[in-house]
C-alpha cells in the first residue's frame, strides 16, 4: 500500500526584528483569536498575562520550520487530517529536541496546543498539566502564518475548500533564538 502523502521540509530565518515589521499584528490577531472556539480555553491561546511583544523582543532570530505534506492521488480528508496530526507530532519533537540544546530558545508551537486533548485545566481555573511541554503558537503571538509561509517560506497556504484537498497542507512551527543560528 503506497503513503498517502508525502512531507517536504521546509526551513528559513529571519531577524525577529524584520518579522514583527512584516508579519505580527497582535491586535488583528488577537481579534482572529476572540472568534476561535479555544479562546480563554486553553493554555497556550490568548487571552495571556503577558505581552506578545515583549516576548518577541526577547528574541534576534525566528527560525522557521514547515512541514508540507502533499496528498497521493485520490488521499481522503479524514486520513490527510490524521496525517496532519501525526507530522505536527513529529514536528513538535524536532522542536523540543533543538530548544534543548539550544539554551534560552523557546519554540512555537504548529498550531494550538494539544497536549491534553482538548481537556485543558484552564477552563477550571487549574495549571496546566504540562508546563514544561507548553509551547504558543505563532498566531498566538500574533503571527500571520499565511504571510510567513508566503513570504519566508515561499509556499503560500492552500486550504481545504468544500470537502476537497488542495495540492499541498502546510504546518508552521518555529524556534526563537536570542542570537543568530
Amino acid at each position: 500500500m503506497s503513503k498517502p502523502y508525502s512531507v517536504q521540509p521546509l526551513e528559513a530565518q529571519v531577524p525577529v526584528k524584520e518579522y514583527l515589521t512584516a508579519c505580527v499584528d497582535v491586535d488583528k490577531f488577537l481579534g482572529f483569536c476572540r472568534e476561535c472556539r479555544n479562546y480563554g480555553r486553553r493554555w497556550s491561546c490568548p487571552p495571556f498575562a503577558f505581552d506578545p511583544m515583549e516576548l518577541w523582543g526577547r528574541f534576534a532570530v525566528l527560525h522557521l520550520f514547515a512541514r508540507v505534506l502533499v496528498p497521493a492521488p485520490g488521499a481522503g480528508i479524514p486520513v490527510l487530517m490524521e496525517g496532519m496530526k501525526r507530522e505536527k507530532g513529529r514536528l513538535m519533537e524536532e522542536l523540543y529536541a533543538m530548544e534543548q540544546v539550544r539554551p534560552g530558545s523557546m519554540l512555537l508551537s504548529a498550531g494550538s496546543c494539544t497536549l491534553c486533548n482538548g481537556d485543558c485545566t484552564r477552563l477550571c481555573a487549574q495549571p496546566c498539566r504540562k508546563p514544561d511541554k507548553l509551547r504558543y503558537s505563532i498566531e498566538a503571538l500574533g503571527g500571520d502564518v499565511a504571510e510567513t509561509a508566503k513570504n519566508y517560506l515561499q509556499k503560500p497556504l492552500l486550504w481545504i475548500k468544500n470537502g476537497k484537498a488542495p495540492d499541498y497542507l502546510t504546518l508552521v512551527g518555529g524556534l526563537l533564538l536570542r542570537e543568530g543560528a
